[in-house]
């Protein structure tokens, strides 16, 4: 009976339904006006890659792309994907003060490589790594194959994170805002997202409507999760392509909520310019 119990609740903790604090919620099926990307089930529609044998039990799941509720890696919870094998480096612009300057570098413990969420977003990114490749068995069969990549946009190899890439896997903490104030200010101005002032109202620090949504990880870095929810867009984008891609942020308290307001609110929860999506 122990044993059944504990079945279940490693289940329901998965699906993010014990608790509404514990994790992310899982996947929607689809988001409004078509298939969420990151749904890679046979069923699902309107997306560019999805499993399509129908008689691989494992291609009706959702979660099994990246989660498992056996033998999982110890990346985060129950992952279900090696790590990719790609070398990546990272955005070294020679106008970015965590690449030049040495302080700012040591302080921001600033990667040689993504590390973090950003990796296990990168074992599906890479353009190399098969979609359907999870831990155990045969890859899935998706788009026909076992052996079918990302492509397009969406592919992050070194080329694009080391030259038009917002910085990740960096730890932003107070000394590093601090750092990053004297070197660039007052031209540029950084902030906690704790404290970050809202573009509506840029002089009141704490009014950012997006600084509880826009997380660190445990050591405080900046990471692709940091600005994207991996499971579903909180905003409707329809945009094409969309401003704001899987964005953690939905535009609750903005006076005026379009798809440029949500982006930037955003951006304004660490520092006081915005940036483009890649």
């Amino acid at each position: 009976m122990t044993r059944i119990f504990l079945v279940i609740g490693v289940t329901a903790l998965v699906m993010g339904s014990v608790r509404p604090n514990y994790g992310a919620p899982g996947p929607k099926f689809t988001d409004p006006g078509g298939g969420n990307k990151h749904n890679l089930s046979y069923s699902n529609t309107n997306v560019n890659f999805k499993a399509t044998n129908s008689t691989d039990m494992r291609a009706k799941q959702i979660c099994i792309f990246c989660h498992t509720p056996h033998n999982a890696r110890p990346q985060t919870t129950l992952w279900n994907r090696s790590d990719s094998t790609q070398s990546f480096g990272h955005y070294s612009s020679s106008s970015l003060s965590l690449h030049l300057d040495a302080t700012a570098r040591t302080a921001s413990d600033y990667k040689a490589e993504p590390n973090g969420s950003s990796r296990l977003c990168l074992s599906c990114h890479d353009g190399v790594t098969a979609l359907g490749a999870v831990l155990s068995g045969v890859p899935i069969e998706v788009n026909g194959s076992m052996f079918t990549k990302m492509t397009g946009d969406h592919v992050f190899d070194r080329a694009k994170i080391t030259n038009s890439h917002h910085p990740v896997s960096f730890k932003y903490t107070a000394e590093v805002v601090a750092r990053l104030k004297t070197l660039e200010g007052p031209v540029s101005d950084y902030w906690l997202p704790a404290d970050a002032p809202s573009q509506e109202s840029p002089g009141a620090p704490g009014t950012n409507k997006a600084r509880q949504f826009v997380r660190l990880d445990k050591e405080k870095r900046m990471q692709c999760t940091t600005c994207h929810d991996p499971h579903q867009s909180q905003y409707h984008d329809t945009n094409t392509p969309p401003l704001t891609p899987f964005w953690a942020y939905d535009g609750r308290g903005l006076s005026t909520v379009n798809a440029d307001t949500v982006h930037d609110e955003v951006c304004y929860a660490c520092h006081s310019f915005k940036t483009p999506n890649p």
